[in-house]
């Protein structure tokens, strides 16, 4: 009989129980309390298994999420633990399986880098452990393995130190010292003018000669004729001899070998030679002041030290003219050697080159091996170091750098790769940069912007900005705050209400906290939304032992303190707080609406194993409804609440209500849709086109003008309940409530 108007008129309000619910005189609605201080004041849990849509919410301390948590474009994956974000920017010490280098590289140590892969220069494909060129036993190149040498070409060193074994092939120079005997002897004898007899010689015992002069001995010798005391005429002479002239010769004293010349001419079609000999130092002058004057140059040797000094005495330098003559041909240069080895070079062409030996210079200036330099070096041009080689590098070609803009220290895999990189100043990196480990900031991070003018000044000790969105795909901690704000400064909210003297004892103070967030629409995806306190407690629950956590402040001797959510307001007065309320919008508090099947499930979910969503259930609510839960029962359009661990009731005591006007209802029934009386002589026969179970409900019927009773519990059944008159039921005018218990 729900098309049946009715209407109730409380004055004085609404209570069941004691503080299960009520409906004050002033409006207010109480849940769990029998004194509401606002519309709807409810102590206790609150259910809500549809969507609940808020202009602002506030969460003053701890959010747990258990589905996908979105934020803009940052998501996080409560199964996985994902977080998923466009940049990440923070402290990066805990991740790991990031490789910024070849694993098959180097590996720096303390004093050097090794590695445990075979290296090779001028090839790619080593077959030795080092190995220069070509595998020399099929090419041109170098190979070490375990100690051992292969080269395809010559070997050449100043000094061979060790046993020789097997056949050595070419020429053989230096000093042998483990040589005792000549495999085969050979004999030694002196013809011409000096003879002696034969020796045989074969390595074991010295070889002494004793020379006599032949009888046929001539002075007229192409050879070198060195005697202690030279005797012979002493006038001026001209002597021609058979290998060259002496001509205007004055020899002067020559018992003592001492001889002055106006001119020295040693001229003969073989090679000519002057030598000059001392027991001390020996010494060839030239120049106006004879005998080492200002105005002289010498050539002296000294035998203690082994020297020989080219000495200028006068101010001018020493001058090597390599080409003074008008001959053609290639000009040689002035070379310095040493042991046969070139060390010095200078080309007529200007190239000089240090050590450089069997090498044609090419530039200018080539040194082979180290260069120190102590002090400035400067060049005008380009500076290529390890050219074509590894990690070849280019300095000073026109960039803006002393580096090449595009010049990558290692040109092999064109990644550069530091040990510890130092950068005094700024650093600007147009691409990417790739941490292998740790990256640390002494100063300020800005992340889309290239300087931190646009950084926001509301914020003190601001260090970081991203122009742009972030995404995080493990998660965002922090141990501060948390604001999303619109103000231009970057700086959260405050209470800024201007606040009377007389009035600061009675109003509170608006905190928003350390999670502010203004939105103008904000969704939570979440199975599962906590707001707490505190540190939670252990109890019983929850469906097993100790399995359980209540608020550290709720236990006995506590303070009682209990999180609060406010909804339009800005300081919430109470567990849940609707602050205000509004003529040109739907004002009013939807709670979760189910049919009466629904309803029917939803009660004994907890004790149906083989329903939907018992397992869950059982986690959260083992001991079934929750004392004080609110459901709207879609099918009697009645708001009830939970009545036992499996049943609700009607949050209002009235279940349905009826005038009956000579047997017939002339006034509609209101809820379980109260059908007419069937009379049959004495007894009306009422029935519940939903059933209602007769241990919930308690009829009173009113007769008009005359007495008031209760059915018994005799008369009820779970399809409806029997009136009993004194006479015929049909002709009775009375009125029946029926209220729920």
């Amino acid at each position: 009989m729900a098309n049946i108007r009715k209407s109730f008129n409380f004055r004085n309000g609404v209570q069941v129980d004691n503080n299960n619910f009520i409906v004050d005189p002033n409006g207010l609605v109480g849940i769990g309390t029998s004194t509401p201080t606002e519309a709807i004041d409810a102590l206790g849990n609150a259910k809500i298994s549809g969507l609940t849509t808020t202009s602002t919410l506030g969460v003053a301390q701890t959010a747990n999420f258990y589905n996908d948590l979105k934020a803009g474009s940052i998501n996080i994956d409560p199964v996985s633990g994902i977080v998923t974000a466009t940049k990440f920017v923070g402290d990066a010490s805990g991740l790991t399986g990031i490789v910024a280098i070849s694993t098959t590289g180097f590996i720096a140590e303390g004093v050097g880098i090794h590695t445990f892969k075979s290296v090779g220069i001028g090839t790619t494909n080593p077959e030795y452990y080092l190995q220069v060129g070509e595998n020399p036993a099929s090419g041109v190149g170098v190979g070490i393995t375990d100690g051992g040498i292969v080269a395809s070409g010559v070997i050449t060193a100043t000094t061979f130190v060790g046993n020789l074994t097997g056949n050595i092939t070419g020429s053989v120079t230096g000093v042998a010292a483990s040589t005792t005997k000549l495999e085969t002897a050979r004999d030694f004898s002196i013809s011409g003018d000096v003879e002696a007899s034969t020796i045989s010689f074969d390595g074991t015992s010295n070889v002494s000669f004793a020379s006599t002069l032949t009888s046929s001995f001539s002075a007229n010798t192409s050879g070198i004729i060195t005697a202690s005391k030279f005797a012979g005429p002493t006038e001026s002479a001209t002597s021609t001899i058979t290998t060259g002239t002496i001509t205007n010769a004055n020899i002067t004293n020559a018992d003592v070998g001492i001889g002055t010349f106006d001119d020295l001419r040693i001229d003969k079609a073989a090679g000519a030679s002057l030598v000059v000999t001392s027991t001390t130092n020996s010494s060839v002058s030239i120049g106006e002041s004879v005998g080492a004057g200002n105005s002289s140059a010498q050539l002296l040797y000294t035998p203690g030290t082994g020297r020989l000094d080219i000495n200028n005495y006068d101010v001018g330098g020493v001058v090597i003219n390599l080409h003074e003559g008008t001959g053609t041909g290639t000009t040689e240069g002035f070379i310095v050697k040493y042991d046969n080895n070139k060390q010095f070079e200078v080309t007529y062409d200007g190239k000089v080159g240090v050590n450089r030996s069997g090498a044609t210079l090419a530039e200018n200036f080539e040194v082979g091996g180290s260069a120190r330099i102590t002090q400035n070096a400067r060049i005008a041009g380009v500076l290529t170091v390890n050219q074509g080689g590894p990690n070849e590098i280019t300095l000073g070609d026109g960039s803006n750098l002393p580096i090449s803009e595009t010049q990558n220290f290692n040109v092999v895999s064109g990644i550069s790769t530091f040990n510890k990189l130092n950068v005094g100043n700024n650093l600007s990196v147009g691409s990417s940069i790739t941490s292998g480990t740790t990256a640390y900031f002494g100063g300020k991070v800005g992340i889309g912007t290239t300087n931190d003018h646009i950084f926001k000044t509301g914020p003190t000790a601001l260090v970081g900005h991203v122009q742009g969105s972030i995404w995080a795909n493990q998660g965002f901690y922090t141990a501060g705050k948390i604001i999303l704000t619109d103000e231009t400064d970057g700086s959260s909210y405050v209470d800024d209400r201007v606040i009377p003297n007389d009035f600061s004892p009675i109003v509170p103070f608006v905190d928003y906290g350390d999670f502010q967030i203004k939105s103008g629409g904000s969704s939570l995806f979440t199975e599962n939304l906590l707001i707490v306190p505190s540190v939670g407690e252990v109890v019983s629950g929850v469906g097993t032992t100790n399995g359980s956590l209540i608020p550290t402040s709720f236990l006995t001797g506590g303070s009682k303190y209990l999180t609060k959510v406010g909804i339009n307001t800005y300081a919430a007065r109470s567990l849940f707080d609707v602050g205000a309320a509004s003529t040109t919008m739907n004002s009013y508090f939807i709670p979760p609406s189910l049919s009466q099947s629904d309803i029917d499930l939803v009660r004994v979910l907890h004790e149906t194993p083989t329903a939907l969503g018992y397992t869950q259930s059982r986690k959260v609510t083992p001991d079934g409804i929750v004392p004080g839960a609110i459901v709207h029962n879609q099918t009697t359009n009645t708001i009830q609440v939970g009545a036992s661990t499996n049943t609700f009731r009607n949050l209002s005591p009235v279940v349905a209500f009826g005038t009956i006007v000579s047997g017939a209802i002339s006034t509609p029934a209101d809820g379980y849709n109260l059908n007419a009386p069937a009379n049959s002589t004495n007894d009306a026969n009422f029935s519940f086109s939903t059933a209602l179970q007769s241990a919930d409900y308690t009829v009173i019927v009113s007769n008009t003008g005359t007495s008031t009773f209760t059915v018994p519990e005799v008369n009820k059944t779970t399809a409806g309940f029997r009136i009993t008159f004194s006479s015929s039921a049909a002709s009775k005018s009375y009125s029946v409530m029926i209220l729920q218990v």
